[in-house]
């Protein structure tokens, strides 16, 4: 069983005192924002907003986003000021001084495009189904379709992705992506080495989804003082190292680091 996360605090904010540096990479839908019924809705609650104000105006606290979300959208949403945005799952990365587009995800837009003009035609039967379209990949939404259609809509786009494109679950979600070697972990490993933290200095990626496994597993095989933090029920397998049940204690983990 893993261990709560608050009770990690004391040894996080032992390596951040010592150390002079803590690095939070963080999540948004699901973690910073509860999951809704549709992406647009989704908001960081006031209370983890004043939270993290409150850790980051802290000496030595480095912050970046890490989304499936667009960019654009991930960082009009968290609108946190000065901060790196990794949208798309890594694939598009820009903030405090970074910017990097995948080359063969920006190649592959028009592959995108017509896998859209596919797979629309085919939601519009299915109640509550919708495809996102997020400029480097295409989300499809299916959270307020009924049951006996979840396997309809896979059908459809697995249908319509074509070869080019690969298509990966998520939370009520699937997504089609480019056929390229880049995930949250890879981001993750990317942002780490230019914000080169020192070693020893906490370093914790939270995250809700399955998406996230990836930039666990890449701060499990780091070791030391690299650690990811699941958000959501902690009895399945997972490559994260402790959890909170839901992102109302994410605001909570933030007030208490900032107060420890």
């Amino acid at each position: 069983m893993l261990p709560h996360a608050l009770e990690r605090v004391p040894v996080w904010a032992g390596g951040w005192k010592e150390r002079g540096r803590m690095v939070l990479l963080l999540d948004f839908d699901g973690t910073l924002a509860p999951i809704v019924e549709r992406p647009e809705l989704a908001a960081m609650p006031a209370a983890t907003r004043a939270a993290l104000d409150r850790l980051m105006s802290l000496p030595g606290v480095q912050v970046a986003v890490v989304s499936g979300r667009g960019l654009a959208d991930v960082r009009e949403r968290a609108a946190i000021p000065g901060i790196a945005y990794a949208g798309n799952h890594g694939m598009e990365i820009e903030g405090a001084g970074l910017r990097r587009m995948h080359p063969d995800a920006v190649a592959a837009r028009p592959a995108l495009e017509a896998a859209a003009r596919r797979i629309e035609p085919e939601l519009a039967r299915i109640p509550g189904a919708f495809l996102e379209d997020k400029g480097m990949t295409l989300s499809i939404h299916f959270r307020q379709s009924p049951a006996d259609r979840h396997d309809d809509v896979r059908v459809a786009v697995e249908r319509g992705a074509g070869d080019g494109l690969r298509v990966t679950s998520g939370n009520m979600v699937l997504e089609v992506r480019p056929r390229v070697e880049w995930d949250k972990g890879k981001a993750v490993l990317f942002l780490l080495d230019q914000m080169r933290p020192p070693p020893g200095a906490p370093v914790l990626y939270l995250g809700d989804d399955r998406t996230d496994e990836d930039a666990f597993r890449a701060l499990a095989g780091l070791g030391g003082a690299h650690e990811g933090v699941l958000i959501g029920d902690p009895a399945g397998e997972t490559a994260a190292r402790s959890y909170l049940r839901d992102p109302e204690e994410v605001g909570a983990l933030f007030a208490a680091l900032a107060g420890a």
